[in-house]
């Protein structure tokens, strides 16, 4: 006789914050129209179960069709959606401190998967349609499952990934990240180091960063390099080479690179502009 057994591990998505439904949206139409959906700062999910139409967000214009599901991130700017084919049934997710990521980033504009890869995701959202229709016991709670487990196949069949935020506890993450790199800008600094460091999502952590100090982290630590290394120049004799190794550059012609992208002077230069003054 042969057995099995493992160990469940609980990863929670492998996610910082538990994510949450916040709404959902049950939209049915028997008549061409067009109706506005107000902006909110969550992500949504968007899933037409019968019909055909457009989403019209900003200057995108995305056609959709039955089976077709699409994602936005958290963003607080309308959209609109037109009727085309009738009846039209469509299901409008919302998902508390969630993030969508592809290839690295954030993306802004809707991503668009035009046939889900298997019918697992038309009976979770049929399920969430048939919980909220019928409200039975702990309804929301079961809804919020299938919300997981569609998430957890999206990743599995998809180059899409899911992160987490919570918005009061980012704000102060990037306030340490930031000090962080003002007492620490001479070492090795890479984004690996402030996840590590601040426990963040490497990626979420360059979009949180960036949307409250309006450059990325290793943007900012290069300026940071930059102004200390004015300081070296206008007070002390130390060599190009010198300055650059004690601000934490990588190479002497990286140093010089970045200071004359930023101060339109190589070092030299502006050394010697400060001693004529």
């Amino acid at each position: 006789m042969k057995q099995l057994r493992h160990t469940i591990q609980h990863h929670n998505l492998h996610m910082q914050a538990p994510v949450r439904l916040s709404h959902i949206n049950l939209y049915h139409c028997d008549t061409p129209t067009s109706d506005v959906f107000p902006g909110h700062p969550y992500a949504k999910l968007i899933f037409v179960q019968k019909g055909s139409g457009q989403l019209h967000y900003e200057n995108y214009h995305i056609s959709f069709q039955t089976g077709t599901l699409i994602l936005m991130n958290p963003e607080r700017q309308k959209f609109s959606i037109q009727i085309d084919e009738n009846p039209t049934d469509i299901v409008i997710l919302g998902i508390e401190y969630l993030y969508f990521i592809q290839n690295e980033n954030i993306f802004e504009q809707p991503y668009v998967i035009r046939q889900c890869p298997s019918d697992l995701y038309s009976f979770f959202i049929s399920q969430i349609v048939t919980e909220v229709q019928t409200q039975s016991l702990s309804f929301e709670d079961v809804c919020n499952h299938y919300m997981e487990l569609l998430l957890i196949f999206l990743q599995r069949d998809t180059h899409i990934n899911c992160t987490s935020f919570m918005e009061d506890k980012s704000s102060q993450d990037c306030q340490n990240i930031k000090d962080y790199l003002d007492e620490h800008y001479a070492e090795n600094i890479t984004l690996d180091t402030l996840s590590e460091e601040s426990g963040m999502n490497k990626y979420y952590l360059v979009h949180s960063f960036t949307k409250k100090y309006i450059r990325s982290p290793i943007s900012y630590l290069n300026e940071k390099r930059i102004d200390e290394s004015k300081k070296l120049l206008e007070n002390t004799d130390y060599s190009i080479a010198e300055i650059s190794k004690l601000i934490g550059f990588s190479s002497q012609s990286y140093f010089s690179q970045a200071f004359k992208k930023k101060t339109l002077m190589t070092p030299n230069e502006y050394r010697r502009s400060v001693k004529k003054m």
